[in-house]
């Protein structure tokens, strides 16, 4: 049966345990803002669309090089491992030589409509890996700019970035992580998370 003795000493207990407990803090560490105007939520919207457009064409010229590759690979399944030759005539495998230290390859001439297939997708694919990157590098000088526009530089802590200009400016913590913004672009953050 507890007693009233106990039910003192558990209170009395609990007491001096949440003396000795650290509190949290009154006031978290506030995070900065920067309030994009209208025009630079649209711009933003627009390079993000822009990168992501990007990407899927990227995904998808990769997938169709695949596939071509695939197929032709299944069409010569006595060559594994089977490659194009970079002026798209060719399409070869390395053999097992019957000869240690000497190499050999068995090659396929690729007709003329392979060989345009070929080239076509090869250049989509190089077409739009640059496309991306430059998509890329749009939205990253975008962030930059932006910092620098409503924070300004640093001359003390931060990351040294080269602006489109050639201009060299260390864009200050904690802003040097990197922004993350609102869905609707209104409003930018430091990347703390």
């Amino acid at each position: 049966m507890i007693t009233l003795v106990m039910v003192r000493a558990l209170v009395l207990s609990s007491a001096i345990l949440c003396l000795y407990t650290p509190l949290p803090y009154a006031a978290q560490d506030l995070v900065p803002v920067i309030r994009l105007s209208a025009d630079e939520a649209t711009k933003a919207k627009q390079l993000v669309q822009d990168l992501k457009d990007a990407k899927e064409r990227s995904a998808k010229a990769k997938v169709a090089w695949g596939q071509f590759h695939q197929t032709y690979q299944a069409a010569h399944p006595d060559l594994p491992g089977l490659r194009f030759t970079a002026d798209f005539r060719l399409a070869l495998a390395l053999l097992n030589s019957p000869l240690p230290g000497v190499p050999q390859v068995a090659t396929i001439e690729l007709s003329a409509e392979e060989r345009q297939k070929l080239e076509t997708l090869h250049r989509d694919v190089i077409e739009s890996e640059q496309s991306q990157n430059q998509a890329g590098q749009n939205w990253q000088d975008y962030k930059y700019q932006l910092v620098i526009d409503h924070v300004g530089s640093s001359k003390e802590s931060g990351s040294i970035v080269t602006l489109p200009n050639g201009k060299q400016v260390v864009i200050p913590n904690p802003w040097a992580s990197g922004l993350a913004f609102t869905t609707d672009f209104r409003l930018a953050f430091p990347q703390l998370f």
